[in-house]
């Protein structure tokens, strides 16, 4: 594991999320979070506040049937205000499956607890083509 407290938090919240636990990851989350999502599909956006953003954890294991699986992280990096880890996630839903690199960009507060969450993939327009077909439940 890592020494760097916030590095801990962010893949603590990722693995809780991953395994489809919402309640565990959220719990991980400030009163005041902020999700950027960046993309033109159904789970795109800004999600504001605890609600909103554990609506959209649950949103986006829902729509891929908790098929998302990192494949392998590949790096994890410290700034002063922010930790962002990159990884090969693969997605599945419907007969597709994609696989993607991306990064994860988050801030801890000082209460240990997440207070944003970016998430940017190495192929936006091929991501955005698999949401879109993938949302058609």
């Amino acid at each position: 594991m890592t020494s760097d407290s916030r590095i801990a938090v962010a893949q603590d919240f990722l693995r809780e999320y991953f395994s489809g636990d919402v309640s565990a990851a959220s719990s991980r989350l400030e009163e005041d979070v902020s999700f950027h999502i960046p993309g033109r599909h159904a789970l795109s956006g800004v999600f504001r506040g605890l609600e909103a953003a554990s609506e959209h954890l649950a949103n986006v294991l829902r729509l891929t049937r908790g098929s998302i699986n990192v494949l392998k992280w590949e790096d994890w990096l410290v700034g002063v205000d922010n930790v962002a880890g990159l990884a090969t996630v693969h997605l599945q839903r419907r007969g597709q499956m994609h696989d993607f690199r991306v990064i994860f960009l988050i801030t801890v507060s000082e209460q240990g607890k997440i207070r944003r969450f970016e998430v940017f993939s190495s192929d936006q327009a091929a991501f955005d083509r698999f949401m879109f077909a993938s949302s058609d439940s």
